[in-house]
This record gives C-alpha cells, structure tokens and sequence, in this order.
C-alpha cells in the first residue's frame, strides 16, 4: 500500500554549550527532565540536575540551547543537597536564549551532591516541536524535542513526556500503542530504553507517559525524541506541509508548521537533522551544491552519456511523495534484566522495594532517631517531635533529610517528609534501575526471618526488625513508638502517602512533575523516584557543530 511520507516535525533544538559550570571541582552526575504536554501544545518542562561537589564552591550554570520561550517558576525553583539542606534558586536571564541559574543569595555548594530543580512553561507548538502530519488519510501528532546539550559527560539521562491522552487502565501494552497509533523514529528505539509509566492526573485518570532512558553520555550528548500519536487526542493549529520542492497548499486548514531544522525531514536524528536551516535555505543550499557536484562533472561526463544509458535502467527514479514507506513502529523495551537482583540496598531501600507502606515507614525512621538520641516524640495524634539541642543530621542520610523537616510546632512538614521519601528513593533508583523488581523484592522478603532476628541495637537491626513486625506479626515492644508515630502520619499525611510506594507511583501527586505535585519516576526507577521533585550530541559534534556555532548561540535542543 503506497503511504505518504510523515514529514518531521521541524525543531530539532541544535545546542551550543548548554551549561558552564561557575565553579572548578564540581561534575555534573546526570539529568532527568520531564515534559507535561497540553493539548494546545503548550507545555510544562521540569529539570532536575544532579552535581557531586569535589572542592571549590558551586554557584550555578548557565542554561541555554533550547528552542522554545520559557516562561519560568522562579518562586518554586530550589535546590537539595546530599545532607536534607535546601536552597533558593535565582533565575536569572542574560539574554532571549541564556539563563543563569544560581543559589540565592550568593551561596555556594561546597562538597557532597546537590540537586538542582527548576521548571519553566513553553508553546512547543509555536516552536515548531510539537505539530502535525499525515500518514496516508490518517492525522498524526509529532512530538519532536531534546532537552538542552551539556557540557559534562553523564552516568544518565531521563526524559518523560506526559500526553493529553487518558486511559482506560493504566497498563500499556502493544495494543495499547496500537490504538493510540503511537510510533517513533527507528533512532529513538535504537538509542534509548523506552518503558511507560502512567499516573493519573488531577481528575483521577490515567495518562499515558513515555520515558526514555540512556546510561553513559558523552559531553554534548544530542537526546532528540521524535514520536507520533493520534492527533485527535490534540487541539493543535499547524501542519508540517508539503515536501521539498512544494510548499503548503494555498487554502489549508491549518497553518505551516514552524520548521527552523528542516533537514530532520530527510536525515531524522542524524548529525544533519541537527543544522539550522528553513527550507528556503534547503533549496538554496542544494542549488549551490549542483553547481559544485552535478553542473560540472556533467560537463566531463557528457562523452560517456552513450554508456550510462544501459546503467540507467537498473536505477530506480526516487519520487518522494510516493515512496513505500512503513511507518516507525514503538518498541516495547524494557531495561529492566531478568532475574537480576541488586543485592547491595540498605534496609530502608529495602522496604521501600518490598513495598512497605510509607507512613509506616516514616514512623519506623522517626522512632529509630529518638533510640539513637536525636530527638524526642511528644505526641502521636497528630505526631509532634523535638529534635535534640545542637542535633542537625543523622548518621543515615534518609533520616537527615526527614530530620530536616521539623517544624517549628515539632510538626513533620508535608514537603519536608517528601523531600526525605525524595532521597530515599533516588539513591535507591540508582541501584535497582536495570534489575528485576519481583525477584528483588522475593529476595529481600525471604531474609525477613534471619535479618529481623538481630536485636534492636543498631540501624539495620532497628529496620529489619520493623519490617519483620509488619510481614510476619512479629511481636517486640521496642517498635510500639513506631507503630504510633506512623499512625500518627496517616492523620496529616496526603492518602497517597499512606500506601506503599506501588499505588503511590501512580498517584496523581506523581503528574505534572514533582515541582508543583511531588512527581515521581515510578516503577522504573525504583517504584517512585523523586517522590518531592517539585520541579522536577551527538548531533553536532562534527564538522557541522564547528560551523553553526557562532551562529546559533542557544538555539537548540
């Protein structure tokens, strides 16, 4: 069946130096982003930038290479370091394309990790990311974005995008994508892990979520996407017209797409697709290059015409419109490895995969610092603490961070318990990534009987302990503070905390990014990565990088 080719959607975000780090000693570890699309086009773009101090002081960076105009969440933009310490982030914009994001107040960051979060609303549409084609009859939505190149190498990068398509469960699966009419580019299957972990939205339903994934980056690694859905799922006001040599119809429905990197049609994801040109300039280009490459050598080549007519014949003229084409099938990857089981967690990373419930797993956090002398419990309905004088940390960084979140009442602060449940589950997410979860979970649950056995004298005799209570109604007065400090949560707690961390992951707190919802990275990254996130290269690196440099400052990817 002949088929029209699907043009791409222009936009492809070719990015000069995306971030220069202000500070000596600090590497950038990596980078997750997360992309809420509207159904206008419009969208919500989270980033949440992880750097390991390792002397000298850490301000901020520049960020810059990206297409579209961000509009940014300055009063909600922060920063979190390794020991539960939070920071004001200053947004500041140096030009239409170069923003400075540093710690408030002229702080530094010193030594440790530490996290940068920070949000800005975008038309991707209106940037040309996000538009229209047709497959045949049939109206298609392309999705086509990278976040912004960085300078550093990375042990990972995250991308999520959050459609405008509800679902009717929130498993995806083959005939799923097949309704959907989802597709990709063969670079996108061929480049990333692709998995997708839908959550629901503020009315309660599921939405269908695409997260792309790929471990050891090079500096200036280009993360295009470009995917297609249905487009009746969109409300959107352009087309991706035409071909080359013709340009949109004269009366259309919809207007011509913005197309800034209009080699994409032809070179999708390549080190081409990455060049900054319109289709004018396309024209332009091939024009000067006849003259170079087929004006001239026609000249020499005339006296041999006789014999490259019998060649001719076995050579298939190209008619691009009319082109056999099979359109970019999804792939249902997973990275995740069978039977392979990370042996290396400690217990609170442990019962978060068994999926102990998460008020009692604050309660058991809570209960363990006042055995070791860092606070003091109060009251139990609602819960109410006092931490110790001159007691600042634990000498377990999940506890500092829920340490941290002590009011001045002795109240656990919502955000603060999220920021603790944050870092538990993001140093987790790095041990667990590529693992099989049922057999980890299976292998932790079976060493309930010897790990709980071990008195109550230290952190993971403390925590195993807890953990056999609650499986197998293991009975020891040492964890009746626990059982009411967590039950002194449930009452001011948000419901979804109050599960386990299973149904927590696709709660609605996990959608529209953490930043302004706590979102999450669920089940792939460890059941809910970043459960407080409140915000959340190749393409040119070649001779053309070279070139387009000077002359695209910041517009890219």
């Amino acid at each position: 069946m002949k088929k029209t080719k699907l043009w791409i959607a222009a936009a492809l975000f070719f990015a000069c130096p995306a971030v220069n780090s202000l500070a000596a000693g600090f590497k950038m570890n990596w980078v997750e982003t997360e992309v809420v699309v509207d159904k206008d086009g419009k969208a919500q773009v989270s980033y949440a930038v992880r750097w390991t101090g390792q002397g000298g002081q850490l301000h901020g960076f520049y960020f810059e290479g990206f297409q579209e105009t961000p509009v940014f969440d300055n009063e909600h933009a922060y920063a979190l370091d390794s020991d539960g310490n939070k920071y004001r982030l200053e947004i500041n914009k140096l030009s239409d394309k170069k923003y400075d994001i540093i710690l408030a107040g002229g702080q530094a960051f010193s030594q440790g990790e530490i996290t940068y979060f920070f949000r800005y609303a975008a038309d991707l549409e209106d940037s040309g990311n996000i538009t229209q084609t047709m497959d045949g009859d049939k109206r298609l939505a392309v999705f086509n974005w990278s976040p912004v190149q960085w300078d550093d190498a990375l042990d990972h990068e995250a991308l999520t995008v959050r459609f405008p398509v509800a679902l009717a469960a929130p498993a995806v699966d083959d005939a799923v994508l097949a309704k959907l009419y989802f597709r990709t580019e063969k670079f996108v299957n061929e480049r990333y892990s692709i998995d997708y972990p839908t959550v629901k939205n503020a009315e309660g339903k599921d939405v269908f979520s695409v997260r792309f994934f790929r471990k050891g980056l090079g500096s200036r690694y280009h993360f295009q996407v470009q995917v297609y859905l249905d487009a009746v799922n969109f409300g959107l006001k352009t087309m991706a017209y035409g071909s080359l040599t013709a340009a949109a119809p004269a009366h259309t429905k919809y207007m011509p797409a913005y197309e800034g990197f209009y080699l994409n049609r032809l070179f999708p994801g390549s080190m081409l697709s990455g060049f900054p040109m319109t289709r004018g300039e396309t024209i332009f280009l091939i024009m000067i290059m006849a003259v170079f490459f087929v004006a001239a050598p026609f000249l020499i080549m005339t006296a041999k015409h006789k014999a490259m007519l019998t060649a001719q014949a076995g050579i298939s003229a190209v008619n691009w419109d009319g082109t056999e084409w099979t359109p970019p099938k999804s792939q249902l990857s997973s990275f995740r490895v069978p039977g392979k089981i990370a042996k290396n967690l400690n217990p609170l990373e442990a019962g978060v995969v068994m999926g102990l419930p998460i008020s009692e797993m604050l309660g058991l956090m809570v209960a363990n610092m006042e055995r070791k002398g860092l606070l003091k419990i109060n009251a139990y309905s609602p819960l109410t603490v006092e931490r110790q004088p001159g007691i600042n940390s634990s000498n377990d960084p999940y506890e500092t961070a829920l340490l941290a979140s002590i009011q001045p009442d002795g109240t656990l602060e919502q955000a603060g318990a999220e920021a603790a449940l944050k870092t538990l589950t993001s140093g987790l997410e790095q041990k667990i990534w590529d693992c099989d979860l049922e057999a980890t979970k299976k292998y932790y649950s079976e060493q309930l009987d010897s790990r709980g056995q071990q008195g109550t004298d230290t952190d993971n005799a403390y925590y195993w302990g807890g953990f056999r209570r609650h499986y197998q109604n293991y009975q020891n007065p040492a964890y009746d503070k626990a059982v009411k400090a967590g039950e002194g949560l449930k009452t001011s707690l948000p419901a979804e905390l109050n599960s386990g961390f299973d149904s927590f992951r696709g709660s609605k707190l996990c959608y529209a990014g953490a930043f302004a919802n706590s979102a999450c990275h669920d089940a792939c990254h460890s059941a809910c990565h970043d459960a407080c996130h409140s915000a959340c290269h190749s393409a040119c690196h070649s001779a053309c990088h070279g070139a387009c440099h000077g002359a695209c400052v910041s517009s890219g990817h």
